[in-house]
């Protein structure tokens, strides 16, 4: 699938099989991530990958208040963590989050972007037990695995109103 393809077929995914995807495509996503763009590309991301069931569940009880799943019950799950005070640590992570979602449409995989835990800084040292780096904190997350069902296309279009031209 050629970029522009996934970036126009690429929908959040809420449903999840529970068959593990392939250690080799859960790293082709994960290394995109890698591969995003840095501000003066220091790269000081972290990337936790969790394929433990039992495990996403005790990071999900840190952060939810019911036993609802974290990540949708998605068999994968992957922290992005990035220097606490770093100037560019949301922008670094988004543009990783962003190119694991594409790459993760590529592959025939579904993704979400989780943002649960981000916003849990009391829980930072918590974290330090799912190797999440001593002065790290997780600014997003992605559950990752095969799509339950047809993923649909976008019922609605992108207003035109957003976009201005000047020339």
């Amino acid at each position: 699938m050629d970029a522009y393809s996934s970036i126009m077929s690429r929908r959040s995914v809420r449903a999840f099989k529970a068959e593990m995807p392939p250690m080799d495509l859960v790293m082709k996503v994960v290394d995109a991530g890698r591969y995003a763009p840095s501000g003066m590309n220091t790269q000081k991301w972290h990337f936790t990958v969790v394929m433990n069931k039992e495990k996403i569940k005790e990071i999900g009880s840190y952060v939810l208040s019911s036993d609802k799943s974290i990540c949708y019950d998605a068999p994968v799950f992957i922290m992005v963590s990035y220097e606490a005070d770093d100037f560019f640590a949301k922008e670094d992570t988004s543009c990783a989050l962003t190119n694991m979602m594409q790459a993760a449409n590529a592959l025939g995989l579904g993704s979400v972007w989780i943002n649960a835990i981000n916003r849990c800084d009391e829980k930072a040292r918590a974290m330090q037990d799912f190797s999440v780096p001593s002065g790290y904190r997780v600014y997003g997350s992605l559950a990752l695995g095969y799509p339950e069902g047809e993923v649909r296309p976008r019922s609605v279009k992108p207003s035109n109103e957003t976009v201005s031209i000047i020339r």
